[in-house]
C-alpha cells in the first residue's frame, strides 16, 4: 500500500549539496546555543500557566462525531472490504498517527478533549473497582502501549490488511477500558499512548499556552523516567522508519531472512539508545522536555509528504464507501525540492527550540547565576548530543 512509502525526496532533491546542509544543521544547533548562553541570562520559561478552555458545552459536538467515526472505521474495518478501498488504515495510520502531531500543536493536547475512550468510557458509566494508580508509575503503561503500536506500524506482518486493524484496535479499547474500569477515568492520561502523544505535543501549543515554550517548562504529571522513555520510544521509531527504508537495511534482511524478529529487535535497540543517550548525556539535567519539539518537528519532516499525499486520499476513501464523490481521485504529489526544504527546516527549527529549552531548564537547575564559561562547559555534551541527533534526522531523511 502506497501509505506505507513516507518520502518523497531524496539528497537530489535538495537545496544545497547534503554536506552543505549537514554542516548548516551543525552551524545551526551550536549559533543557537552561543547566542542563548549570551543572551538568555536568566530562566524566562518557568510559571507558564495553560489557558482555561471554556467548551459550554459545545465539546459535546466534536466527542460525539470521533465517537461515532470510530466506532464506524473500527466496525467497518472488521466487516468491511480487505482491500485497499477500506479506509482503515489511513484513518489509523495517517489520521491518528500524524495527522494529531500538527492538530495538537497548534490547538493543544486535543485528543485528551475528544478521546473516543473516555466519551465511551462516560457513556457506558462502567462501575469502578476502586483501585487507586500505583504512585511514581507514571505514564510507563502508555510507553508499552506506544511501543506495541509503532511494533505494529513498522514491523507486524499483514499490518495493512483492515481485519488485522480491526482487531487491533478493538482489542486495545477493551485493553483500555478495563484499565479504566480497574484504575477510574485518570487512567487514560498516563495509559493512553494516543492521549498522552497529543499531551506532549500540545505543550508547543500557542493556543493553549500564553507565551511561547512555557507548556515545556511548567511540571508534567508522569515520572520523568517514564516521560524520558516515551519521548525515545516516539523519536527512536521514527528514526528506525527512516533507517528500515534503506537500501542495506532491505540488503541485511533479504540476506539474513526473518525480517521481523530482525525489525523487532533493531526497533526496540533504537528506542533503548535513545533513551540511555538522553539520560547519559544529561547527568543531573532532566532535559526530556527539550526533546518534545525535536521529535515533532523530526516525525512532522518524516512524514510530512505521508500526509499531504496520503490524508486527502483517505478521506475520498471513506465518502466514496457512502456513495459520495464517485470517480474523485487525489492524485497530488508534492514537489520534491519544496519537501525536502520543509524537512530541513522543521528539523533545525525542533532542534533551536530543543537547545533554547535545555538551556532554560539548566539555568532554573542552577542555585546561582553562573559564569559564561561554565555554562557552555555544563551544556557542551548536550549540544554535540544534539549536533548527532540533527546529523542522523537529515542523513536518515535523505540517504537511501
Amino acid at each position: 500500500m502506497s501509505l506505507l512509502a513516507h518520502g518523497v525526496g531524496n539528497s537530489s532533491d535538495l537545496p544545497l549539496p547534503l554536506d552543505l546542509v549537514l554542516q548548516a544543521g551543525a552551524a545551526t544547533v551550536v549559533l543557537s546555543f552561543l547566542i542563548a548562553a549570551v543572551l538568555w541570562t536568566r530562566p524566562r520559561l518557568s510559571g507558564g500557566t495553560a489557558r482555561f478552555v471554556r467548551t459550554g458545552g459545545w465539546i459535546a459536538v466534536p466527542q460525539a462525531i470521533v465517537l461515532g467515526l470510530c466506532l464506524y472505521l473500527t466496525g467497518n474495518a472488521l466487516a468491511g472490504p480487505r482491500d485497499a478501498t477500506n479506509p482503515a488504515a489511513h484513518a489509523l495510520f495517517v489520521w491518528l498517527w500524524v495527522g494529531l502531531v500538527p492538530l495538537s500543536v497548534i490547538f493543544g493536547p486535543v485528543w485528551r478533549a475528544v478521546n473516543p475512550l473516555r466519551t465511551l468510557f462516560r457513556l457506558l458509566r462502567l462501575p469502578r473497582a476502586g483501585l487507586r494508580p500505583r504512585a511514581g508509575s507514571g505514564a510507563w503503561p502508555a510507553v508499552l502501549w506506544l511501543l506495541a503500536f509503532v511494533w505494529f506500524e513498522l514491523v507486524a506482518p499483514h499490518r495493512t490488511d483492515p481485519l488485522v486493524i480491526g482487531l487491533g484496535l478493538l482489542g486495545y479499547a477493551i485493553a483500555q477500558l478495563g484499565s479504566a474500569v480497574l484504575r477510574g477515568e485518570e487512567w487514560f492520561a498516563r495509559g493512553d499512548c494516543f492521549e498522552v502523544y497529543s499531551s506532549l505535543a500540545g505543550r508547543l501549543s500557542p493556543v493553549r499556552w500564553r507565551r511561547p515554550l512555557r507548556g515545556l517548562a511548567a511540571p508534567f504529571a508522569v515520572s520523568p523516567a517514564s516521560l524520558a522513555a516515551f519521548v525515545a520510544v516516539w523519536w527512536g521509531s521514527t528514526v528506525f522508519d527512516s533507517a528500515s527504508g534503506s537500501p542495506a537495511w532491505a540488503g541485511f534482511v533479504q540476506r539474513a531472512g526473518h525480517a521481523p524478529l530482525y525489525a523487532t529487535a533493531a526497533l526496540v535497540l533504537i528506542c533503548a539508545g535513545v533513551l540511555l543517550a538522553v539520560r547519559g548525556t544529561a547527568g543531573r539535567l532532566d532535559v526530556t522536555a527539550s526533546l518534545i519539539p525535536i521529535a515533532v518537528g523530526y516525525a512532522l519532516a518524516h512524514y510530512l509528504s505521508l500526509l499531504i499525499v496520503e490524508a486527502p486520499r483517505g478521506f475520498l476513501l471513506l465518502v466514496q464507501e457512502w456513495g459520495l464523490a464517485p470517480g474523485v481521485a487525489w492524485n497530488v504529489m508534492p514537489i520534491p525540492s519544496v519537501i525536502a526544504t520543509a524537512q530541513v527546516t522543521l528539523i533545525l527549527v525542533g532542534h533551536v527550540l530543543g537547545v533554547i529549552v535545555a538551556h532554560d531548564a539548566a539555568l532554573a537547575s542552577a542555585e546561582r547565576p553562573r559564569p559564561l564559561l561554565a555554562t557552555l562547559a555544563d551544556e557542551f555534551p548536550l549540544v554535540l548530543f544534539m549536533i548527532g541527533c540533527t546529523w542522523a534526522g537529515l542523513f536518515l531523511l535523505f540517504v537511501r
